[in-house]
């Protein structure tokens, strides 16, 4: 069968294909590239921790390995169990302990400023205050009148214990003891997983420095 000029000239040559193959590699390199930062940042976060203590990073204790939303049994006023949901936004639980003060309302109202403070990313947070049967009566009430925006859950007694117990805390010296741990903040990314841990004393310029670092390296919620 003979060919005439018209198709010999939509034959691929081999000039032809070296510059296909060629366009293709470049744009499967620049996928990789654009990849890179987001791969390095997730790495270095979860799966080598070691990395950001050893740096001092953070102003609170990663939790290794991060615990699950879902383990903590937290659950809402319609009783349903609380989950990472479809916003897939990111989480503090504010957990008040057995003896939530003056002080203490005063530090999660300063919560609501580190959470403005926040900025442009301050939509991709929310808050919740984690009631226990220990909490102090009147308390709900209490927050009620004067943190109307938080989001109330219910957990078990020692829900701050049985979160960090069996996992390593790092970060800053000393490391809290559990023991004693009634009150704090657990950070909960939008896939579930708790992740760092704050004493009600760091809400301020630690609490955002993290909260920061975490939304800046962060590509999902």
């Amino acid at each position: 069968m003979q060919t005439g000029p018209d198709d010999a000239e939509q034959l691929p040559t081999p000039i032809n294909r070296r510059i296909r193959n060629r366009n293709r590699l470049l744009l499967i390199a620049l996928i990789l590239l654009s990849l890179l930062p987001l791969t390095a940042a997730v790495t270095i976060y979860f799966g080598a921790s070691w990395m950001v203590a050893g740096a001092q990073t953070n102003r609170g204790w990663l939790i290794d390995p991060p615990g699950d939303l879902e383990a903590l049994g937290l659950m809402g006023d319609d009783g349903a169990l609380l989950v990472p949901g479809e916003r897939r936004r990111w989480r503090l639980l504010v957990v008040t302990g057995n003896a939530c003060d003056a002080s203490c309302i005063e530090a999660l109202e300063l919560l609501r400023q580190v959470h403005t403070l926040l900025g442009r990313d301050a939509d991709r947070l929310l808050r919740f205050a984690v009631i226990t049967p220990a909490s102090p009566a009147g308390l709900r009430g209490t927050l009620l009148a004067r943190l109307p925006e938080m989001t109330f859950v219910q957990g078990a007694p020692g829900i701050l214990r049985s979160a960090l117990e069996g996992r390593d805390l790092i970060g800053q010296e000393p490391i809290p003891d559990l023991h004693d741990l009634e009150a704090g903040i657990l950070t909960v990314d939008p896939l579930g997983n708790v992740v760092l841990y704050h004493g009600l004393d760091q809400i301020g310029s630690e609490l955002l420095s993290d909260l920061k670092q975490l939304l800046r390296l962060s590509n999902i919620g």
